[in-house]
């Protein structure tokens, strides 16, 4: 009897309390609050399940609203993950963490990189804690994708799981549809935005004219078609048995246009070329049949595109097909936009090599130069070079971390392309596909990073999260057991090209 009362005595004031905080949602000190309490009662969900709530928000767009900068979800818990993982490894003594030593070197060295560069150009700043320089939602992208491989490899997965904690860790992107859900169904429902970054939003409520570009759409699609091309791979999509799969791709890829972004058609035919390669399907029946059926795609764009929405002709814009007179425009008003950045910052690097700029900005001169491009004062890419956002992978790399960066992330791809090359060569059956589909996603997004688009704080957590996944599956790095029969149908191309 006593200790019931004891509980319903801290229970019933923390209740009362907490009700009347949440009827006054918009007071700082309530969010807080709440989220801490929250937290607190999710602890016992987290010292269960903590590595499969990390591996299962790690793509997905939900944002802790009541903490400063609104970090993602994914980076928090594999925060917390990490440092329960530290804490039961001291406690216990037992081997936890999957030692993949060249991977971890190379991220540890970036660690050093950054938090030095960061040191010698005036700290991380952060304009939610008031201080004039802003850019600390950056290092916290970057040192928390770090933080996330490494509780990402702290255990295995278990091998009856596996199929399900990756399918969940691409599909948990499908989140992201639900910003653009919010914003066309109206005020009412804009309290979402408290979970879900309204920044998927702004293309949708930026858009002009026929042109509505659905952000959230795209990415949502591209989450599910990822998944099937996970699940089954080229060869299962094409089974004539059960057309449903391929019929569902192909509408999946083409409704990722409605975002109106030309990288999602890119990003998405590089990883089928490479995946149809690791397939080996290029020695088979299949590619005369995708030749033809690409044909056929291609007369049918040259006839048909100016049908199209004009989002969907914005996406396909890079090809030398027809589009309307207003997609065409705007998408080739952001590519001059940023050959521009491009012309204007390439001869700067030379001034970084040894030390790098860092990402920390002035949070004024960011404030001025905006308003001095509403008046027609500077020119629009003035903002982007203030802050640092260079719209091009290697150049968002080697300016703000100088030639130590780039050694550091070099290491990183080479490690990781290595890991991911064993583990599919090697790794078990029932992992194939995923294994397969693992290294074609890397590959392609490295591709693209380097030659087309990148931003270092935000694409280092993809391949960082593509690695720890592959690892965690894998139970480490798996290699060619003594006595082993090698298949060199479909390894021997794959392994002579990336790791040899």
């Amino acid at each position: 009897m006593p200790r019931s009362l004891l509980i319903y005595g801290l229970c019933i004031p923390v209740a009362i309390l907490l009700g009347y905080l949440i009827a006054t949602p918009f007071n700082t000190l309530s969010l807080v609050f709440v989220g801490l309490s929250l937290f607190v009662l999710s602890i016992p969900i987290f010292l269960r399940w903590h590595h499969a709530l990390a591996i299962f928000t790690w793509n997905s767009y939900l944002v802790l609203f009541f903490l400063p900068g609104q970090p993602n979800l994914g980076i928090a818990a594999a925060a917390i993950s990490l440092f329960i993982s530290l804490v039961d490894r001291l406690m216990h003594r037992h081997e936890g963490f999957l030692r993949v030593p060249s991977v971890a070197r190379s991220l540890l060295f970036l660690t050093l990189v950054v938090l030095v560069t960061a040191k010698l150009t005036g700290g991380i700043g952060g304009q939610v804690f008031g201080a004039e320089s802003w850019g600390a939602k950056r290092y916290l992208g970057v040192l928390g994708a770090i933080v996330g491989y490494f509780a990402l490899v702290s255990r295995p997965v278990p091998e009856d799981k596996a199929r399900l904690y990756a399918s969940i860790f691409v599909l948990s992107g499908v989140t992201a549809v639900v910003s653009d859900l919010a914003y066309a169904a109206g005020p009412r429902f804009y309290f979402l935005f408290t979970l879900f970054p309204a920044t998927l939003a702004f293309s949708q409520a930026l858009s002009e004219g026929d042109l509505l570009r659905l952000s959230g759409v795209c990415f949502a699609a591209v989450s599910v078609y990822q998944y099937l091309l996970m699940r089954y791979g080229i060869r299962g999509l094409c089974d004539w048995s059960r057309p449903w799969r391929l019929a569902a791709f192909a509408a999946l890829f083409a409704a990722s246009a409605f975002g109106g972004y030309r990288s999602s058609i890119l990003l998405g035919l590089l990883i089928l070329f490479v995946q149809f390669y690791l397939e080996a399907l290029h020695k088979t029946k299949l590619l005369p049949i995708f030749l033809l059926a690409g044909a056929l795609l291609a007369a049918l764009l040259l006839g048909f595109s100016e049908r199209l929405p004009l989002s969907f002709q914005r996406s396909l814009s890079f090809l030398p097909i027809k589009v309307d007179a207003a997609a065409k425009y705007d998408a080739q008003y952001t590519l001059d936009w940023r050959l521009e950045i491009w012309r204007i910052v390439t001869p700067e690097v030379p001034k970084y090599l040894l030390l790098g700029k860092g990402f920390a900005y002035s949070g004024t001169d960011y404030y001025l130069t905006q308003e001095a491009i509403k008046r027609g004062l500077y020119q629009s890419e003035e903002d982007a070079l203030v802050s640092g956002n260079y719209h091009q992978g290697i150049l968002t790399l080697i300016i703000p971390f100088g030639v130590w960066g780039l050694i550091g992330f070099g290491a990183f791809c080479c490690a990781a392309l290595r890991v991911l090359s064993l583990n599919f060569r090697y790794g078990r059956e029932s992992l194939k596909l995923i294994n397969t589909f693992l290294l074609s996603s890397f590959v392609a997004h490295l591709i693209y990073y380097v030659l087309f688009y990148g931003q270092f704080d935000s694409d280092i957590i993809s391949f960082t999260g593509w690695i720890a996944l592959s690892i965690t599956l894998n139970a480490g790095v798996r290699r060619k057991q003594v006595g082993e029969r090698e298949d060199h149908t479909e390894a021997v191309p794959v392994h002579s090209t990336l790791v040899a």
